[in-house]
């Protein structure tokens, strides 16, 4: 039996019948990459969120209502955290920090065109933090490389 609370990834790889013409996909980093990065170079750093999930409003002194609205958008992030597993990303919009809702799970985000980390889960109003899943750590890597190229 695996014990559940030990798993550090959250990631999955779709496959298609065929080969997808006319698309290149995005890069994908070395080892540690994110862990190369000092503290300064990481809260200076802009990840960008994207993704097709639920929307909230946003309205000073009134309720916030999330909705549904199936449009591909994006939002830029700062870095709160990182762990050995987890990129943790600001969605605080007092600091000009958009993020991720439900619907959005499995999305990427991005450092310029290479995806870093793939969204998993965030707070229940989706204003504050977004938890994201490392794919430069070498458990992410071990699964990967059954699927694609590693740089």
């Amino acid at each position: 039996m695996v014990d559940a609370s030990r798993k550090t990834y959250d990631i999955a790889v779709v496959v298609f019948d065929k080969a997808v013409r006319g698309i290149q996909p995005a890069k994908l980093p070395t080892l540690n990459y994110l862990s190369t990065l000092t503290a300064q170079q990481l809260k200076s750093t802009t990840f960008v969120a994207a993704g097709y999930g639920t929307v909230r409003d946003t309205k000073q002194g009134a309720h916030q209502a999330l909705y549904w609205d199936p449009t591909r958008r994006f939002a830029t992030q700062t870095a709160n955290s990182l762990t050995a597993a987890w990129l943790t990303l600001s969605m605080n919009q007092a600091t000009g920090d958009g993020g991720t809702c439900y619907g959005d799970s499995g999305g990427p985000h991005f450092i310029g065109d290479m995806v870093v980390s793939i969204t998993v889960t965030g707070d229940v109003w989706c204003k504050a933090s977004d938890k994201t899943c490392r794919v430069d750590t070498q458990v992410a890597r071990d699964f990967l490389d059954d699927f694609v190229t590693l740089p």
